[in-house]
């Protein structure tokens, strides 16, 4: 039987975190160099938790309800929390996990850090049947 493919193997390593306060447009720009589709928000304090904004959050409630991508703030729009996965989690799992909750990326966690996201489309696009 074949190894069983986990999220370590379909992450993405190269994933970006940010303030919220930024502005949206600065950050659609930082997402646009790096094509990436989606950036995690760096918790406020010891108390607060990771957000994540995603190209879909910014069409459907900056540019959908004709707000300005240069006075919109990232936290006026993330999502909050964000579902998290532990790296040695098998893809199926991971995959159906998502799905429940209807979400398309969820940060992934090694040894109690954040090491990288995943999404439901590198999932699919990994993987080895």
């Amino acid at each position: 039987m074949a190894d069983i493919q986990t999220v370590r193997d379909v992450m993405m390593s190269n994933f970006t975190k940010v303030d919220g306060i930024m502005k949206v447009s600065d950050v659609l720009n930082m997402m646009r160099d790096s094509k990436i589709n989606a950036i995690l928000v760096e918790p406020r304090d010891a108390n607060d938790v990771y957000g994540i904004m995603t190209l879909k959050d910014i069409a459907r409630k900056v540019i959908g309800q004709r707000r300005k991508l240069h006075e919109t703030h990232v936290y006026e729009i993330m999502s909050k929390p964000v579902l998290s996965v532990k790296s040695d989690m098998p893809i199926p799992y991971a995959a159906r996990f998502l799905s429940n909750f209807d979400v398309s990326y969820a940060m992934v966690i090694e040894n109690n850090a954040v090491t990288g996201m995943v999404s439901l489309n590198g999932m699919v696009v990994r993987w080895k049947d």
